[in-house]
């Protein structure tokens, strides 16, 4: 499961290196050419071409070049923040899960058992878990906030 897993993240990587740009401007001839250009410019790149050599064999200005792989880089960046910012909110959302699981566990095992001494420690037990489910929501808030800006 683990090598289809990272069969999938590598493919998701390398079309990361295809940066998506905005559809709604691909009815204009010109946007497709721009697009067509950085796709080609990225490509030459990860090959290992210089800028000079790129802006050689494309037919286009040293500076267009930079420019398209400052939008490139920029376009890539933005995709990694993303997939950080939602692989944290899934670690978030797991340990919420893993602290609830444990709270069930607990409840459980406090009514079977009898002996008073035992119930104390499964019952503070549960209210460690009760004020890491706490902070985890109040993380949640703060990413919720973070997303919004």
């Amino acid at each position: 499961m683990r090598k289809k897993q990272t069969l999938v993240e590598l493919k998701t990587i390398v079309n990361l290196q295809n940066p998506e740009y905005d559809d709604s401007l691909t009815d204009l001839p010109s946007q497709d050419k721009i697009k067509f250009r950085r796709d080609r410019v990225n490509r030459l790149r990860n090959r290992g071409y210089t800028n000079i050599e790129i802006s050689e064999k494309i037919g286009c200005s040293l500076s267009t070049i930079e420019k398209d792989l400052q939008d490139i880089r920029y376009r890539s960046r933005k995709w990694y923040e993303h997939e950080a910012i939602n692989d944290f909110c899934q670690s978030l959302q797991d340990s919420i899960i893993l602290c609830d699981n444990a709270i069930e566990d607990l409840q459980v095992l406090y009514h079977e058992s009898d002996d008073i001494k035992s119930k104390l420690e499964i019952l503070s037990k549960i209210l460690e878990f009760e004020e890491r489910k706490t902070y985890l929501f109040e993380k949640t808030g703060i990413v919720q906030k973070f997303i919004v800006k």
